[in-house]
């Protein structure tokens, strides 16, 4: 019989498209009948989350991921101008003058506006992966994170509307406008806590298992201008902050995601079967954290745990 104390709360890091490997990390879990206590996400990880949360199968999670990169709200021009759309060689002419002209519009919105996506971009994908529910209608325990943009500080979301918690989550700054929550304007979780584990961590007594989904930090490129080089250090800063995050799992996943944008939804069936390897590599530290946890005195009466009821 399970032990109520066995299993994980999963803590799942955004990334973008790059928190699709999150779907390949599930499959490997209840393949292999991994107990889950509690689920809390940031950003992309409180999609997936929501989805195992609230019961999907693998095989509906899978198929919706590539459903929406082969949509048009994932082929978004703006998305595209943002992470480049691919090679210029394999462009046409159409393709180039269309990137010139959003990239344009980047620009402008980058100082005359407060998102250069605007406000339904991400609801629409929220939208899209998730049905209108109230989170404490999952089956295991859930929550999203965002940021409090005025006092900078995380907030929790594990009440009422699904889709508006998600959505804060996800709410990259300066690319999408605040989403306001009970009196809080919301942006993505990312910015204070892009790996959530100290909310794992108080939502059961079990071990937390963690996919950090951030892209590596290491480049052989120097920055050529000063925003670049201001830019480079918020990238290093958000690194080194999840790394100290991850530090507080007993189990950490990295997929290797290599250079993926988080704006480049185009390979998702590769970043889910990522997300699946690197479970797989992983296995052998997460089934030893699977066994039950006996207290001091219990081993010392030599009555072993007490069988759940």
């Amino acid at each position: 019989m399970e032990h109520a104390d066995t299993g994980f709360t999963l803590a799942l890091g955004g990334g973008g498209a790059r928190g699709f490997a999150h779907v390949g990390v599930f499959h490997v879990l209840t393949e292999r009948g991994v107990p889950i206590r509690g689920v809390v996400g940031t950003s992309s990880g409180a999609v997936a989350g929501a989805g195992y949360a609230l019961g999907f199968t693998y095989e509906e999670m899978r198929q919706r991921v590539i459903e929406f990169s082969e949509s048009p709200l994932a082929r978004h021009p703006r998305l595209k101008a943002m992470h480049g759309g691919g090679e210029e060689a394999c462009q046409g002419l159409s393709d180039r003058l269309a990137r010139l002209y959003c990239q344009g519009l980047l620009v402008k919105s980058f100082f005359l506006d407060d998102s250069l996506l605007g406000g339904e971009f991400f609801r629409q994908m929220v939208n899209f992966f998730l049905p209108q529910v109230r989170m404490e209608d999952t089956y295991i325990p859930y929550a999203a994170v965002a940021t409090d943009v005025k006092t900078g500080e995380a907030v929790v979301l594990d009440k009422g509307d699904m889709r508006k918690a998600v959505w804060a989550s996800c709410s990259v700054p300066g690319v999408a406008a605040p989403v306001r929550i009970n009196g809080h304007h919301l942006v993505d979780g990312g910015a204070s806590c892009l790996v959530p584990t100290p909310v794992a961590r108080r939502m059961a007594p079990v071990p937390v298992l963690a996919v950090n989904v951030d892209r590596e930090i290491g480049t052989q490129d120097l920055p050529h201008q000063s925003l670049e080089y201001y830019l480079r250090a918020t990238e290093i800063q958000g690194y080194h902050l999840a790394e100290l995050l991850c530090e507080q799992a007993e189990v950490v996943l990295r997929p290797a995601l290599e250079d993926v944008h988080w704006a480049d939804f185009g390979r998702a069936a590769w970043i889910v079967d990522q997300g699946a390897k690197a479970a797989e590599q992983a296995w052998d530290t997460i089934e030893a954290h699977l066994k039950p946890r006996v207290s001091w005195w219990r081993r010392a009466l030599g009555r072993g745990t007490r069988r759940a009821s």
